[in-house]
């Protein structure tokens, strides 16, 4: 319950019924696994790197000169 100095913030979805009318139904926020919270993090990571030293990653590796 919220309080009444303080609107409330939960996200909602809007729906409009057979006459017309708007409903706004809350949303449920998924939780967010939390091995799948820490690739996020470490894909940022490396993607921030990765653009700091200039290297870049092509098929899954780092891009090399092949000259002989």
């Amino acid at each position: 319950m919220g309080l009444f100095d303080q609107p409330d913030r939960r996200p909602v979805r809007v729906a409009v019924t057979s006459d017309g009318r708007r409903v706004q139904l809350p949303v449920e926020q998924p939780e967010v696994p939390v091995l799948s919270l820490i690739r996020s993090i470490l894909v940022g990571i490396e993607s921030l790197v990765l653009l700091i030293t200039g290297a870049r990653r092509e098929h899954g590796g780092t891009r090399k000169d092949d000259r002989s």
